[in-house]
């Protein structure tokens, strides 16, 4: 069976303590996973670059459902539960469908997992090369690279559907670029 996932809008309360409600109020055949998705990036501090772990979609969690007809209205019901002083159009407003082109990037980017790996490249001619990292084969989807921050700029296909889309357009991932070369 196929899952669907959902990124859903924390409201300002702290992803692993949502992480841990959405376990605890949603029901086991509906959520099959509730994690916080995240990046490595490179940062320096003490004189020295040190490897840290960033939240991919800050105050945001992804929640892994099953496939089913009754999954949604189950999702949202459990939201009810967690949200309970807002109304159906408010709590519809936190959750947003992540569509399958989109999921699937993101999977191959984290290998599956919870974490997108740091990667390294060059830049010759102005063009990219990524040679290390689940960045590499996916040059033509980095639209901007800031080398002082080490960080690039992705974009998803297709994005989302449905309100909060906008966080799932562009997505920040740590890239060291090495070498450039004019």
């Amino acid at each position: 069976m196929k899952d669907i996932w959902y990124l859903l809008d924390c409201q300002g309360q702290d992803e692993q303590a949502m992480v841990k409600l959405c376990e605890k109020h949603v029901p086991q055949d509906v959520l099959e996973a509730a994690w916080v998705l995240k990046f490595q990036k490179l940062l320096r501090y003490q004189g020295e670059w040190h490897v840290a772990e960033k939240n991919l979609f800050p105050g945001h969690i992804m929640l892994s459902v099953a496939d089913r007809e009754d999954s949604k209205s189950s999702l949202e019901e459990a939201l009810a539960g967690i949200y309970p002083a807002r109304g159906r159009e408010e709590r519809d407003r936190c959750l947003c469908a992540v569509r399958r082109d989109s999921e699937k990037k993101l999977r191959e980017l984290c290998c599956n997992g919870a974490l997108i790996k740091l990667s390294r490249g060059r830049i010759r001619d102005g063009h990219v090369t990524v040679t290390g990292g689940p960045l590499e084969g996916c040059e033509r989807s980095i639209r901007k690279i800031d080398r002082h921050k080490r960080i690039a700029w992705l974009e998803l296909p297709g994005g989302a559907g449905g309100p909060g889309a906008s966080v799932l357009e562009r997505v920040c991932v740590g890239l060291e670029v090495y070498e450039k070369q004019d």
